[in-house]
């Protein structure tokens, strides 16, 4: 692959090193193993394996990464508009099932609504608007040892400091 392009032909911006552009030509070419993972694309883009986590972090986080790939999705057309759009439908997802009784004519119900898809989809939206933290804490509860309980302690404060806030 060339330093400066993707497989299909797209210029990735040389304000990056040469890491940085196969991170992103790698995180952002949907035929790569690294496609939508940070943590493999930055493997693929030769950092180490055991470090490609943390790198994966770091170039997320930095803004020319960043432009660069929000750059790229705008022109696939994957823009903060459209993906508005799409989750916004998400929330209000029905679902049509359809059934084959005795006798082999086909019934369809009426839209009902799709529980797991609509929460699925506030939980991302939650997530995109910072109301659940990246991490999670797992803790000791009355000395019983690791119970493997999860306790997303931000998120949570944040629901009840809007609940205090609201009431």
């Amino acid at each position: 692959m060339s330093d400066s392009k993707k497989p299909d032909g797209r210029k990735i911006s040389r304000k990056l090193n040469l890491k940085q552009r196969h991170f992103v030509a790698e995180f952002t070419d949907p035929k790569s193993k690294g496609f939508g993972n940070q943590t493999k694309a930055a493997e693929l883009a030769g950092y180490s394996k055991e470090h490609a986590g943390n790198q994966a972090y770091r170039l997320t986080r930095n803004d020319d990464v960043r432009s660069e790939i929000e750059r790229i999705m705008d022109e696939a057309g994957v823009t903060r508009k459209k993906v508005a759009q799409r989750l916004n439908e998400g929330l209000d997802a029905k679902i049509t099932r359809v059934f084959c009784p005795t006798g082999g004519a086909l019934v369809y119900s009426k839209g009902m609504v799709d529980h797991p898809t609509r929460v699925r989809t506030a939980e991302l939206v939650s997530k995109l608007r910072g109301d659940f933290p990246a991490t999670k804490t797992t803790l000791d509860v009355q000395g019983l040892g690791n119970l493997g309980i999860e306790i997303i302690a931000e998120g949570r404060k944040r629901a009840s400091e809007r609940h205090e806030a609201d009431g």
